[in-house]
């Protein structure tokens, strides 16, 4: 099968019911924190290999609106934005511009792989993290002043190329459900020890013990770090 074509599967096969109806929801209505962590990390890995693309092509930065095919020069067809939704009818009912606009760059991608374009050939992947974070229902994205957001918290709206001396996060399906897994752990231990437990849990990546401490702003809003005795390991705060 062509990049093309395999890429065509992809999207049509997204679940539009993922989305329908969520822009009026809050975020914790729509996914869990952990959802939310293993959607970060999507995104971080794809602003990663953009930098990475970055530097290849001897640019310091570029907007996330901006598809890779056009940093090397194609232009989109003036109807190429009215014809997606004619391919891709499940897109009718997904109305977050972004998911579109990334759906539509990969697709150009992968015209590109298909077309033995040299540069392509050497990033045919740079777009996985995307789509994989559209496919598993993350695509909650939008821009807000010079932000990419989402439940995730923020990223910038400009990919810098430094972005590529970053170490590759791995964002297999374990990996991703470890992290998910990581964070509902723990959310369970704070629950926990909220009610005046006095069970000590472990970190399910190492087994070392798991630690919580409690912290409150000069405001008195009360948080909570729980992070794992082991150094580099989990390390996450909580309200």
């Amino acid at each position: 099968m062509s990049y093309y074509k395999e890429a065509a599967e992809r999207i049509k096969s997204i679940d539009p019911n993922l989305y329908v109806g969520i822009l009026k929801k809050r975020y914790e209505e729509v996914r869990s924190r952990g959802e939310y962590e293993a959607d970060s990390i999507l995104i971080a890995e794809y602003y990663r290999r953009v930098g990475v693309f970055l530097q290849f092509l001897s640019i310091e930065a570029t907007s996330i609106y901006v598809g890779m095919d056009m940093l090397i020069g194609y232009k989109m067809d003036e109807n190429e934005w009215d014809n997606f939704p004619v391919k891709f009818p499940n897109f009718k009912e997904i109305d977050i511009m972004l998911m579109k606009l990334f759906s539509i760059h990969y697709l150009r991608w992968c015209s590109l792989l298909d077309s033995g374009n040299l540069i392509a050939l050497q990033f045919p992947d740079i777009y996985e993290p995307m789509i994989k974070l559209f496919e598993r229902g993350g695509g909650q994205i939008s821009t807000h002043h010079h932000e990419l957001v989402g439940g995730f918290g923020a990223f910038s709206r400009s990919i810098d190329s430094r972005r590529g001396d970053k170490k590759p996060f791995d964002i297999s399906d374990y990996a991703l459900k470890l992290i998910i897994n990581e964070v509902e752990h723990t959310e369970a231990y704070l629950a926990e020890h909220k009610r005046g437990s006095q069970t000590e849990y472990t970190c399910i990546r190492c087994s070392s013990r798991l630690l919580i401490q409690s912290n409150i702003t000069e405001y008195g809003y009360q948080w909570y770090k729980i992070k794992c005795e082991s150094d580099d390991c989990f390390n996450k705060n909580f309200s």
